[in-house]
């Protein structure tokens, strides 16, 4: 009996292994545009330790090891009181991009890999894109997947909000009004 359970075990301990980064079956990607130029927007999201600065639900970040170095782990505590553990895999200053791996999750995936990126757009803007990829644990693959979707577009959201520029304010003699213009006074 004790063998039988060594060996379930043991085989669950190298499955869990092989698969720390391993990518996932399922997949969602997110981008959006954002208002302000690459090099600031990878300033403010391009930390791997950063992301408490960024991130609406997460509350704290710290990290073991050389923050953007391959092979840092970050510990993120959430709003709700759970922990992410997640290890940097890649980390491309240059490119403006990075690759992690998720260790410890209170959600129902596994699998887990994801890569931030921040790219040039049009007009001096900025293209910010978060991918991952994952499997789902004992939960019906559409809901891990929106899941995943609620995380990543909070944090875009949050990104793209902090960077927007406000709307011009209207004229205050023309707001609201559906009135001709005034006629220009007679010589």
């Amino acid at each position: 009996m004790n063998k039988i359970v060594l060996n379930f075990a043991t085989a669950g301990l190298l499955l869990a292994a092989g698969s720390c980064h391993a990518a996932g079956a399922l997949s969602f990607s997110s981008e959006e545009t954002v208002d302000s130029s690459p090099a600031t927007v990878w300033k403010y999201v391009g930390d791997f330790n950063g992301f408490d600065l960024w991130h609406p639900q997460v509350r704290s970040s710290t990290v073991k090891g050389a923050s953007n170095k391959a092979g840092a782990v970050r510990t993120l505590k959430l709003s709700d009181g759970s922990e992410l553990v997640e290890k940097l895999l890649k980390y491309n200053a240059a490119g403006t991009s990075y690759t992690y791996t998720s260790l410890k999750s209170p959600f129902p995936i596994k699998n887990y890999v994801a890569t931030i990126s921040v790219s040039p757009a049009a007009e001096g803007k900025t293209l910010m894109k978060w991918s991952a990829t994952f499997d789902a644990v004992n939960i019906d693959e559409d809901i891990a997947t929106e899941m995943v979707a609620i995380a990543l577009n909070g944090g875009l959201g949050k990104v793209v909000a902090n960077f927007q520029k406000p709307s011009a304010p209207e004229d205050a003699s023309t707001a609201g009004s559906d009135a001709a213009p005034a006629a220009a006074p007679a010589p």
